[in-house]
């Protein structure tokens, strides 16, 4: 009686143990569908942490390996081109060796293979669609449709999820060029407006404001990507996307508060911008901006703000009366969004918006 006790304990706790390992196979594969339907689908409301981390570790790999080189060197330009590549063949690795091990565990959970390795072989197999290694019992040949199903789902994932994402690079990419075209090499806000009043096209920037605001709703919304999107550098490696949106904030800020009867367009512009950098920021992770923002730690000084207004009043820009109002009002809008540039141009190696050397 004493000898078959403890062996009924052992078959006990192998049992036990295989339940506990079928169920953390089932909880890895449903961690697997969460995070690729907030990546895909419901990314404009959640960022989802395997993605971010995933993302995080590669950039801290590749910040070491230029950390190495000078600040000018151009090399350091070409390697951090090569860093949304890697974040996404990282992210797809990722869901493969998560879909692997918890199909693995429920394979060897059911004894529809021998030993642990055998059933990780047997899960690759299945998921990779190659079929190599597909086990006997019917248990686990069920488990392997289902798995090379997911396989085939991930291969169609990526063909269909990738030239979303490409469109949206080169759309920001098209949108900073657009504004180092017309500024130069030290984009501000007020050198915008002044390009469109100095070439006699100041009734295109209600167009202009439509245009962007679609861009930054879609930017806004994809939120499960932007700590990889914000990383991708732009083609030319003297500009700098952060620059380039402060700048054109600016423009708004300006535009709503300053310039004389300003359009409905512009308002609604600079809302879904700010929204798009602040949710930027949040998706970075950045320092936690304090909801009380003193106007005393702006980066835009009031004689910046006086010259920038002299400027566009050469152009023959309406401006408004009551100066001191409008740069109070000048003061809230930027206030919006200024830290979260701040901090941006800070992580990326990157400069703010140009007020005093542009002017």
């Amino acid at each position: 009686m004493s000898g078959i006790l403890p062996a009924s304990l052992d078959i006990f706790a192998a049992d036990a143990l295989r339940l506990a390992a079928g169920l953390a196979g089932v909880l890895a594969i449903l961690y697997f569908f969460k995070s690729i339907i907030r990546v895909g689908v419901l990314n404009q409301r959640y960022q989802d942490p395997l993605a971010f981390w995933v993302g995080r570790v590669l950039l801290n790999l590749f910040r070491f390996r230029i950390s190495r080189l000078p600040k000018n060197d151009p090399h350091r330009h070409e390697i951090m081109v090569w860093y949304w590549p890697c974040s996404l063949i990282g992210i797809i690795t990722a869901w493969f060796l998560l879909v692997t091990f918890g199909f693995a565990l429920l394979n060897w959970a059911l004894r529809a293979d021998a030993t642990f390795t055998s059933a990780v072989v047997s899960s690759g197999s299945a998921l990779s669609t190659l079929g190599f290694s597909t086990p006997t019992s019917l248990s686990g040949q069920i488990l392997a449709i289902i798995e090379g199903a997911i396989g085939l789902f991930l291969i169609v994932y990526l063909f269909t999820f990738l030239p979303g994402f490409m469109q949206l690079i080169h759309e920001r990419g098209s949108r900073v060029a657009w504004v180092y075209a017309r500024t130069g090499p030290n984009p501000s806000g007020a050198e915008v407006l002044r390009w469109f009043y100095r070439n006699g096209r100041a009734g295109e920037i209600a167009s202009l404001c439509d245009d962007w605001e679609i861009f930054f709703r879609d930017l806004g919304q994809s939120r499960s990507f932007l700590p990889i999107l914000c990383v991708v550098r732009p083609l030319n490696p003297s500009e700098s996307w952060v620059c380039a949106f402060g700048a054109f904030l600016d423009a708004l800020a300006l535009l709503n508060t300053t310039v004389d009867r300003p359009t409905e367009s512009s308002r609604i512009c600079f809302e879904l911008g700010v929204t798009a950098v602040q949710n930027i920021h949040e998706a970075m992770r950045g320092t936690p901006i304090s909801p009380e923002r003193s106007p005393t730690l702006m980066h835009v000084r009031r004689q910046d703000y006086d010259t920038a207004c002299g400027m566009l009043s050469k152009e023959g820009v309406a401006l408004k009366a009551d100066r001191e109002a409008a740069w109070k009002d000048f003061i809230g809008a930027h206030m919006l969004y200024e830290q979260e540039i701040a901090w941006l141009a800070a992580s990326l190696g990157d400069p703010t918006p140009f007020w005093t050397r542009s002017i």
